[in-house]
């Protein structure tokens, strides 16, 4: 057509910001849209596609053995060919085939992919931009709810870990700038994660020290002292002890203990590693 205009250029022929047609939301759950159209696939397909998202390009062999672990290798690979045939012929284009390796079409737009970029640049050493100081959307959505292979786990952990310290880092960003609510709202969204996390509560001490809230710093340190020891029957490390203590040298006598629903969170959340009878998502071959 005539009047079609280049992608990624808008009508005044301005580069436009690049919007993927088919966008893939992993966080909260999959969910997969195609031109505004919710797409429904089969658990497998659902599988194949959240895989190259997070970990593509990758071999097939890799690929099969990790999504079809309880079968023979000749077996999987066969699963995973019916499966990337069966995903073509339903959604042409989504997943590319380079030699051995599988990798998820870039016309394919990922919500973790975004979410990881926008941490790692918080991460990164160097200047930031201010439109990167800004807390991350979907911060503390889980990574595929209700999926409990391995793999998911590996990966759910390694990126709830990158949100934390980005938070961390956008804390103290924040705080270099004189933003302290925003950095305050940073600092407490990584408390509100990992209630028990030292650096997180520390971030928050750091934010109301800088604003010369030397009181409210106390507070938290007291109730994060009092959680530990509820909890754990440990004491805060000395470099947090050592942060209060330069404001408030009171801070290293033992202190009445604060009601530890006062930080807020859940105080505990699952982890990987811990036993819980569940029903596999594995995938049948």
């Amino acid at each position: 057509m005539g009047d079609e205009l280049p992608s990624g250029v808008d009508s005044g022929g301005r580069m436009a910001a690049y919007r993927p047609r088919v966008l893939l939301s992993l966080l909260g759950g999959f969910r997969l849209e195609d031109g505004g159209a919710v797409r429904d696939l089969p658990a497998r397909m659902q599988g194949v596609l959240a895989f190259l998202a997070v970990r593509g390009p990758i071999s097939r062999t890799a690929v099969a053995g990790t999504l079809w672990p309880a079968v023979a290798e000749e077996r999987a690979l066969a699963s995973l060919r019916t499966a990337i045939w069966r995903l073509g012929q339903r959604d042409p284009g989504l997943a590319t085939v380079v030699g051995d390796c599988l990798a998820l079409s870039a016309r394919v737009g990922v919500d973790v992919q975004v979410l990881r970029s926008h941490a790692l640049r918080l991460l990164t050493p160097g200047p930031v931009r201010d439109a990167d100081l800004r807390l991350p959307p979907l911060i503390n959505a889980e990574l595929l709810p209700g999926w409990y292979e391995d793999w998911v786990l590996s990966e759910r952990e390694r990126l709830r870990q990158l949100c934390l310290h980005a938070l961390e880092a956008l804390s103290e960003l924040l705080i270099l700038r004189n933003r302290y609510a925003e950095a305050l709202e940073a600092a407490l969204e990584a408390v509100r994660s990992e209630p028990l996390r030292e650096s997180a509560n520390r971030a928050v001490v750091a934010v109301h020290l800088a604003e010369g809230n030397v009181v409210e710093a106390l507070r938290h340190y007291e109730q994060f002292r009092s959680l530990l020891a509820l909890e754990l029957h440990v004491e805060p490390s000395e470099r947090l002890m050592a942060m209060v203590s330069v404001s408030v040298p009171e801070a290293r006598r033992p202190a009445a203990a604060a009601p530890a629903r006062a930080i807020p969170g859940r105080l505990r959340r699952h982890r990987p590693g811990r036993t819980r009878r569940h029903r596999s998502r594995h995938i049948a071959s």
